[in-house]
């Protein structure tokens, strides 16, 4: 989980979401990233993380670009692009009010539409910059705590679209 001399380090790039259709009008950050030997014509491992920000820092008690990095290089993984989502939260109506945070909800409910948002939504708009395997066995997802419940019913309820599962 540190930076090893003579690794090449991947690109993290970070990005605001607007949800269109499952999760209408809540705004979320997410960060994409890239592998040094992420090729455009090779389909790329992905894997998703909930409650990305904690995931994505290379300072944070969880580095995943480096261990990505460093795994890589090692060829210990295949070339995997990582996709860090915070959940979304429902803007304020007012000036001066308070948004409303949507983690609860989006995590923690016990059906398709988390799954659907990747499907639909966050996977299709990483897809136009990056080539993604749509192959289930190179699909991963991560979560801690109601993160970790997120994950795990992604999987349960679309193991033809995500077969690897982290849930802490």
């Amino acid at each position: 989980s540190k930076v090893q001399e003579g690794v090449p380090q991947g690109e993290i790039t970070k990005h605001t979401w607007t949800s269109k259709t499952v999760f209408p009008g809540t705004v979320r950050d997410y960060w994409v990233y890239v592998p040094a030997q992420y090729d455009a014509k090779k389909p790329a491992c992905v894997m998703v993380f909930q409650d990305g920000a904690g995931y994505v820092s290379k300072t944070g008690p969880t580095p995943t670009p480096i261990v990505f990095d460093n795994l890589i290089h090692k060829k210990a993984m295949p070339v995997t692009i990582g996709i860090f989502i915070n959940p979304g939260v429902i803007p304020a109506e007012k000036a001066g009010g308070k948004s409303r945070r949507n983690r609860s909800f989006e995590y923690d409910t016990l059906s398709d539409q988390y799954t659907r948002f990747l499907l639909e939504e966050i996977l299709p708009e990483v897809g136009k910059s990056y080539n993604l395997t749509t192959d289930p066995e190179g699909r991963a997802i991560c979560g801690i705590s109601s993160g970790g419940i997120c994950a795990f019913t992604v999987a349960w309820e679309r193991p033809d679209q995500f077969r690897r599962v982290l849930s802490h």
